[in-house]
Parts: C-alpha cells; sequence; structure tokens
C-alpha cells in the first residue's frame, strides 16, 4: 500500500513556499524602533532616546531652542558616503533617522551650526522697476479762432520785405566789388526798366484820354 502524504507532483505557491512578505515587517519594526538622537554644538552635546515613527523636525527645533539657546541655526548630518546634509523638514529628517535605523545601535547624529542655512543666507535677485512711463504729449495749438496766437513777426510779407530792405546794404557791402558793381549796374537798369514802364504806361492813359475827349 502507498503511504499517505502531500502529493508533490504541483509546484508550490508563493504563498506555500515561501513565508510572509518582509517589506511590511521591516516597515512595522521601523515604526516601532527606537534610534539615540544626539545633537552638538556650542561647546556641548545633548542626548535622548525617541522612538523613530515619533521624530519630526518641529521637536528637534524645540530641543534645540531649549537647550542651546540659538536663534538662528541649521542642522546638518553625515550620510553613508560621509557628505554633510542639511535637515531643515520632516522628509530629510526621517531620510537621515532610515539611515540611523540600519547601523547597530542606532545612532541619530546632528550637528548644530549657528546662523541661516547657505540656502537661506543666499541674497535673492534684486528687482528690476517698471521703466518710467513716456510724458503725455502736449495738447495740440489751438487751430485758428478768436483765441489763435498772433502770427510770427518773421511771417508777416510787409515785415519780412522790410527787414530784407533794411538788411541790403549791410549784405552789399559785405561782397566782393566785382560783384557789388554788377548788382549796382543791375539795379541801374531795373530803375531804368521802371521809369521806361511808368514813363510808356502814362503816355498811354494820356493817348487814351484824348481819343475819348475828341469821340464826344
Amino acid at each position: 500500500s502507498r503511504a499517505s502524504g502531500p502529493r508533490l507532483d504541483r509546484p508550490l505557491s508563493k504563498k506555500e513556499g515561501s513565508g510572509p512578505d518582509p517589506a511590511p515587517e521591516q516597515e512595522s519594526q521601523n515604526k516601532m524602533a527606537t534610534v539615540i538622537v544626539k545633537i552638538s554644538g556650542n561647546n556641548q552635546t545633548r542626548r535622548w532616546t525617541a522612538r523613530a515613527d515619533h521624530l519630526t523636525f518641529a521637536s528637534i527645533q524645540k530641543r534645540v531652542a531649549d537647550n542651546f539657546q540659538t536663534p538662528k541655526f541649521y542642522l546638518t548630518y553625515k550620510d553613508d558616503e560621509d557628505d554633510d546634509i542639511n535637515v531643515s523638514t520632516d522628509e530629510e529628517l526621517q531620510e537621515a533617522v532610515s539611515l540611523a535605523l540600519k547601523t547597530e545601535p542606532a545612532v541619530l547624529r546632528l550637528k548644530l551650526v549657528e546662523g541661516l542655512s547657505p540656502a537661506a543666507a543666499r541674497p535673492s535677485p534684486p528687482t528690476t522697476s517698471p521703466p518710467p512711463a513716456a510724458p503725455s504729449a502736449p495738447d495740440a495749438a489751438p487751430q485758428g479762432g478768436a483765441n489763435a496766437p498772433p502770427a510770427p513777426a518773421e511771417l508777416n510779407p510787409h515785415v519780412f520785405f522790410q527787414n530784407l530792405a533794411d538788411a541790403l546794404p549791410q549784405v552789399m557791402s559785405a561782397l566782393p566789388p566785382p560783384l557789388q558793381s554788377i548788382l549796382s549796374q543791375m539795379e541801374l537798369d531795373t530803375a531804368a526798366s521802371a521809369a521806361a514802364n511808368a514813363a510808356a504806361n502814362a503816355a498811354s492813359r494820356g493817348a487814351s484820354s484824348a481819343s475819348g475827349a475828341a469821340a464826344t
């Protein structure tokens, strides 16, 4: 007869062949674990033990304020690559706690540095003010009407020619003598032509008047 027992002709399932998933168990152990916290600064070191899941950045800040009397500070720790890492949020603190829990005993060593962190002390870029607004154009001058300003003297034809006549002798004296002679001759010719035209016009008017009288 065959002995009774479990059949071995089928593969074991993951649930039957392996134990429970260790990830949730490890996470639960981390929450229940305790960590030794050490803060060094101002020539002193403070130590206490706390549950890993109860540590917050606010609680760390309160410890520092109560024990170190430092108004402005920031905290750093050495990571697994021996770099100085700043801690300023709960997320960053939990990263430091996770690294501490990997050691035996679990010790979280924080360094207190007085003053503002490099990121907070960095000056903000200067703000640029908008360019000043362009001045508005003056109102257009009125076009004509009773309130229109008088025309400038240089635009008055009578004044223009009077000024030209007054300035002509001075302009003539500044010209070279040959040119003065030519202009003087032109002036005489112009005067003679004007006189001849005036005499001709007078004679024409006289002839017209005589012709009209004879006709009557």
